[in-house]
């Protein structure tokens, strides 16, 4: 069958399920009536909760040039306002459905026709199945909307009010008292107009419960812009909703932007105002990308600042992913430093130390890349070492050794061999500094523990026990994560047990080795002996454990 014109409909079953438009909350309701209230021309809104049996009798009342027409408060959909509020706002007429399925008393007085009327709404009649009386009224100024709220407590009414009434536009009072209002932008570093409406740029990242619109006191989270900067806090766009028509929220909640034309054009502006804000500070920290970005959109920028991160190596516990380093002022000295792993870095950070370039090594940072000063710095490139025992000569990168290495190297020289170049360039000879010590590990895998680290070392006094024991710490040690591991302290203890009497072993001999077993053994019980008392333990391997406890002289 063939119809040659349509039109679309609100179904009976729609009006029937009016009572689920809404959440009913008492947050809900107040943002919904005090929108009406601003439509209305209000100087200012009364709120007030008055206990009643099972809970509260709350009531909202201003003082707006009231309803002319009771019939089309409960008309859903039918929007009572004039021309100038529906263009500016595209307001829905649900606002007093917020309160479906309550027992509502709403009066007025209508400014264009000088009479006050009242009605009463019980609970089970907002879907149109009960007809409701229209009294006489002697209310004498605007609206008043009272309704019953059972189970609340006037703190819960309180607390809600605070929250509806902070960002919004009027006075409002609870219980006598005026609520605390405040500009939504304030605390921004940069506001501007656009299209009749406030755009607010703000330091940080919002999070994602972060208001970042406010619709006349109606705030909602929604991701308008954003910028990063290295080593500095982003920065982020909000808006103060004014009067922009163009901007519309999702009906009936207005919890989130209708994805239009209105919407595409405050992000960009957004953009655009995040790169204004940026443009008035000192200094800025863009990657060269967005730095290219907002020359594009017409907002000239000086380059970022010359600053890089101090070059430290990584750790192997370290999940942060933050750097370790500290920013420093570029001054065209410095050298560019890959990221390494752990192990490699930290062997290459023992090399270094004492040397002028060490403290020269900055980070490596693509996102800088096109910046004049960042691409005129040199660059440290291909550190490898070179291992001669008696046997072979075995180089080591951050991948493996080759030839490999024992798993206990003792080696005659160790050095470590760099270039030191312009960026991408690979023709500068190759500078050597002497070094103690080598870590890898078979085929480049790292474990999480030392069983499978390979060490090749020169012995001499600068590599005691307890040093090697912190440069395995960083190299090597990575906590599990795992539900049913041990916690981190157990982990690193038992880590720590294990680098102490390997390093005593290779590094002194087996007795040390097996001292060091003992006195960490024995650290675990310490605490149960008395102040004053001395113990001697001695013992074979196949003799029974003699204890002896006395007290030190002097002490009773």
């Amino acid at each position: 069958m063939k119809h040659d014109t349509i039109r679309a409909t609100v179904s009976p079953e729609t009006i029937s399920k009016v009572t689920r438009l809404f959440n009913g909350t008492i947050g809900d309701i107040l943002n919904e009536l005090l929108q009406n209230a601003r439509r209305a021309g209000a100087s200012g809104v009364d709120v007030d909760a008055m206990p009643v049996e099972n809970g509260l009798r709350v009531t909202i009342a201003d003082d707006g040039c009231g309803i002319d027409d009771p019939a089309r408060v409960l008309a859903l959909g039918a929007s009572r306002w004039d021309a100038a509020v529906a263009n500016g706002e595209d307001p829905a007429g649900m606002g007093v459905f917020s309160l479906a399925g309550k027992a509502t008393t709403i009066e007025s007085l209508s400014d264009s026709t000088g009479s006050a009327w009242r009605i009463e709404i019980p609970a089970d009649a907002w879907s149109g199945d009960v007809e409701i009386a229209v009294d006489r009224s002697e209310r004498r100024k605007g609206t008043s909307i009272s309704f019953l709220l059972p189970g609340a407590c006037k703190g819960l009414v309180e607390n809600a009010v605070r929250d509806a009434s902070q960002y919004y536009p009027i006075p409002v009072q609870f219980a006598g008292r005026e609520m605390p209002r405040k500009d939504f932008l304030s605390g921004a570093i940069h506001v501007e107009e656009w299209n009749g409406s406030r755009i607010g740029i703000f330091q940080g990242q919002p999070y994602h419960w972060t208001p970042t619109v406010n619709f006349h006191g109606v705030t909602i989270s929604s991701r308008l812009f954003e910028v990063a900067q290295v080593g500095r806090q982003a920065i982020h766009a909000r808006i103060d909703i004014g009067h922009t028509p163009e901007l519309q929220l999702v009906l009936p909640a207005r919890k989130e932007f209708v994805e239009n034309a209105g919407l595409t054009a405050l992000k960009a502006a957004c953009e655009v105002a995040c790169y204004r804000a940026i443009a008035t500070q000192k200094s800025h920290s863009l990657s060269f990308e967005n730095y290219s970005r907002a020359a594009t959109l017409g907002v000239p920028l000086a380059e970022a600042e010359a600053a890089l991160t101090a070059w430290e190596p990584d750790i192997a516990d370290n999940d942060t992913g933050t750097e370790a380093g500290e920013r420093r002022t570029i001054t065209g000295d410095e050298f560019l430093m890959d990221a390494h792993e752990a192990h490699f870095g930290q062997i290459i950070a023992r090399a270094l130390r004492g040397k002028p370039i060490r403290s020269k090594l900055v980070d490596r940072n693509s996102r800088f890349e096109g910046y004049s000063w960042y691409d005129t710095l040199r660059e440290m490139r291909d550190p490898t070492f070179v291992v001669r025992t008696n046997a072979a000569v075995h180089t080591v990168d951050a991948i493996a050794a080759d030839p490999p290495l024992d798993a206990i190297t003792i080696a005659k020289e160790i050095h470590l061999e760099y270039a030191i170049d312009d960026q991408g360039s690979d023709n500068a000879a190759r500078e050597r500094v002497e070094a103690d010590i080598v870590l890898t590990f078979p085929d480049g895998c790292r474990s999480d523990g030392i069983e499978d680290v390979t060490i090749a070392y020169v012995a001499s006094d600068a590599l005691q026990p307890d040093i090697l024991v912190d440069l395995l710490d960083n190299a090597c040690f990575s906590a599990w994560n795992d539900s049913d591991a041990d916690s981190w302290d157990t982990q690193h203890d038992r880590f720590l047990r294990d680098a102490r009497e390997l390093s005593y072993r290779i590094l002194v001999g087996e007795n040390a080795a097996i001292a060091s077993q003992f006195r960490d053994a024995i650290a675990r019980i310490m605490w149960t002996l008395p102040k004053g008392k001395r113990v001697e333990i001695a013992f074979t391997h196949d003799s029974p454990i003699a204890v002896e406890v006395s007290d030190l002289p002097g002490t009773n």
